[in-house]
């Protein structure tokens, strides 16, 4: 097998080729994105399906099909397209599942590319449903091919967990190249992929016996491990863990000892008891939320171990944003004091641990189109209300009102020009977005006679996130023609009845009288601005 230096993306992709993947359904955002791009890459050489889908939604409903014909499916997200996911979810997780089917959940501690610092480990309790993270890539690689064993195994869908900082991490690893026959062919059995009124307390219970098995799983993982000796203990989850590695160096010479943690839900409550018995103190090093704080606190309750445990709700150390080595450190040094660091880490050098982000929105030309908005708006003495989504829009979010999630700006637009506001509203956002989760909303503002003006951005591409294709395109992931989706037929027989479009590369004369003749329009309308990159 060949050894390839392969950053946490690429070692993922590479673990669903070796374990047999045949399905890969994704909606782009970052992280997670750059697996899909490594699979797209190979997809010639090995027998399996990828595609970016309309939505997350959409991809794991394509997963959770490809599941029940028996194949090995990976659905790649980011933290906030597992909330639109979630629906679907819900039904899964009392489903056994047939093929292999795993979950690449990309967390973005710190905020990077995302409009939230969301921590999704709590949804794993709630959904009922296994979740693990690497804290290398090679172990990356290695459990991706044993979370779909164990998926098939256990007839459990897996969550994968990864950090952005984790996906740029490099390492040699050794892989097999080879994508695996692994269908096991459809099979119809009565109700198991029915979750009716009838039968879903049953389903439940047998959902709780799944997790049972999974729980003795983790406890035998290898992944989670006690090194060191002492009355003071350390516990590293996830990524979190290599970053404690890097600060007390790998030969430990303290009075202390580290767990390594990699499963989060359910936890390996053996290991944890026997490591929490062994210490009469204990530091949790983790990112985001105190989720393994809370709940490792759970389990020293139930098992009467009196050792004190710290971490995020003590204030010993940093609850919002990315956790960083120097972060660590401060918080170590004070709580073992004779502890020498492997190296020092030191907040003005901070920036060196930031991941890198790529910037896709050069040849922007949003403030392009707001100059010519707001120039239009005052000459007819408006002040519109400019609400928008997420993606491109954070290049000018300076210059809108409002903005939460994908496929909201309609409706939020709406329900604001309805709670009597005086000024035009206005409902911004890209085409991507419009295919995403825009035409309910659309569909609802014809419905109930809406008078909002909707703009969409339309540049041709999922830009922010790469320059993905979307519906309204013409290409597949893999870059072959496909059909191109029409957002004005769509939104036409969505009734709206108002359209009009504009062209950024066209006279000044003619994108404002677009404008103007959108801005006046009595009713509900929809503007489409073409726009090209920078020439």
């Amino acid at each position: 097998m060949p050894i390839l230096n392969l950053n946490g993306d690429q070692a993922m992709a590479y673990g669903a080729i070796t374990a047999g993947v045949k399905m890969v359904t994704s909606y782009p955002g970052s992280p997670s994105s750059g697996t899909v791009q490594t699979l797209i890459e190979r997809a010639d050489k090995h027998d399996y399906y990828v595609e970016w889908s309309t939505n997350e939604k959409v991809a794991m409903e394509m997963g959770i099909g490809a599941s029940i014909a028996g194949r090995r499916a990976l659905v790649c997200t980011k933290s906030v397209g597992l909330n639109v996911m979630i629906d679907p979810l819900m039904a899964l997780n009392l489903t056994p599942v047939h093929g292999g089917l795993v979950i690449l959940l990309g967390d973005d501690p710190g905020c990077y590319a995302s409009q939230n610092d969301q921590d999704s480990r709590s949804l794993a309790p709630f959904l009922e449903m296994p979740m693990i993270e690497p804290a290398t890539p090679g172990e990356g690689y290695v459990m991706m091919l044993e979370a779909f064993e164990a998926s098939e195994k256990m007839n459990t869908a897996i969550f994968i967990r990864e950090t952005r900082s984790f996906t740029q991490q490099i390492e040699a690893i050794k892989v097999e190249d080879k994508n695996q026959d692994s269908s096991l062919g459809f099979t119809r059995e009565s109700h198991r992929f029915v979750p009716v009124p009838m039968n879903v307390v049953e389903k439940h219970r047998e959902l709780h016996q799944r997790i049972k098995k999974f729980t003795k799983w983790v406890n035998e993982m290898p992944y989670n491990r006690i090194s060191g000796s002492g009355s003071k203990g350390i516990i590293g989850v996830g990524f979190a863990y290599q970053k404690l590695q890097d600060v007390v160096g790998v030969d430990l010479t303290g009075d202390f000892r580290i767990l390594k943690l990699s499963a989060l839900f359910p936890l390996p409550d053996q290991i944890i008891i026997q490591f929490l018995k062994d210490c009469e103190e204990v530091m949790i090093i983790e990112e985001n939320e105190p989720y393994v704080e809370t709940h490792i606190k759970e389990i020293a309750y139930d098992n009467s171990c009196q050792a004190k445990i710290y971490g995020k709700r003590s204030h010993h150390i940093s609850w919002e944003g990315e956790l960083f080595r120097w972060q660590i450190q401060e918080t170590l040094t004070r709580f073992i004091p004779d502890l020498k660091p492997g190296k020092e880490y030191k907040p003005e050098n901070e920036f060196k641990e930031r991941p890198k982000t790529k910037s896709n929105c050069m040849d922007c030309r949003y403030d392009e189109f707001l100059d010519y908005l707001d120039e239009v708006a005052k000459s007819l003495d408006q002040k519109p209300i400019i609400v928008g989504d997420p993606g491109c829009l954070v290049t000018v979010s300076h210059r809108i009102d409002a903005k939460y999630a994908m496929g909201s700006a309609v409706a939020v637009a709406d329900g604001i020009q309805k709670a009597g506001a005086d000024e035009r509203v206005i409902a911004l956002f890209g085409d991507s977005s419009f295919f995403h989760t825009t035409l309910p909303a659309i569909c609802n503002t014809t419905v109930n006679q809406s008078n909002i003006l909707i703009i969409v951005l339309d540049n041709k591409s999922t830009l922010t996130s790469g320059h993905q294709p979307n519906p309204g395109v013409g290409q597949n992931a893999k870059g072959q023609v496909a059909k191109v989706l029409n957002m004005e037929e769509i939104a036409k027989a969505c009734g709206v009845e108002n359209f009009f479009s504009v062209d950024l590369d066209s006279t000044d004369l003619e994108i404002k009288k677009g404008i103007e003749t959108a801005l006046t329009c009595k009713g509900l309308a929809m503007l489409v601005v073409h726009i090209s990159a920078n020439p």
